[in-house]
């Protein structure tokens, strides 16, 4: 047998109340769970982009503001990248010999090219090839990607990437 309606309602409204009695909590949220989708192997561990989706919807429903919560998952997005990039610079030629990267080592090679040939524009699509999010920026460390080119690339995707998994849940009410 179902779920009787009324259990549903009761719940969206239990949860609206919660989203607004907690209305602080909610940017901080978007940023850990940014940077923890930037960091190569917790990314797999933390699915960053469907609770974007959520968290933008259940925030907007209740009324929250979108700007300063894409604000802050680009944010954490763009430290966890580089934490990833330094983690590159730092193991640089040796990365092949640190796991999951050594159990790969046909794609590091695939990655660096890829870094080497398209540069930042790597960089920003890579944020929206899930598997690729964490690791590019680790990549272009291991290449030393010129930092400023890293970091504005870097910088554009996170914003990119953010806004576009938390907008659809914000919905029509950014215009209104």
């Amino acid at each position: 047998m179902g779920v009787p309606f009324e259990y549903l309602y009761t719940l969206k409204d239990q949860i609206l109340v919660l989203a607004r009695e907690h209305d602080q909590w909610i940017a901080p949220l978007v940023f850990i769970l940014g940077f923890c989708e930037s960091i190569a192997l917790v990314s797999l561990f933390v699915p960053s982009t469907i609770l974007f989706l959520g968290i933008g919807a259940i925030h907007s429903a209740a009324g929250g503001e979108f700007v300063p919560v894409w604000l802050a998952g680009a944010a954490g997005a763009l430290i966890g990248d580089i934490v990833s990039y330094l983690i590159g610079l730092y193991f640089k030629d040796s990365i092949n010999t640190v796991w999951p990267f050594k159990k790969y080592p046909s794609l590091i090679g695939k990655a660096k090219d890829l870094d080497r040939k398209w540069g930042a524009i790597a960089m920003v699509g890579s944020k929206f090839l899930g598997m690729l999010r964490p690791f590019a920026p680790v990549m272009a460390g291991t290449i030393a990607m010129p930092w400023e080119r890293f970091l504005l690339a870097s910088a554009a995707g996170s914003l990119l990437w953010a806004g576009a998994f938390l907008a659809p849940g914000y919905g029509l009410t950014l215009f209104q």
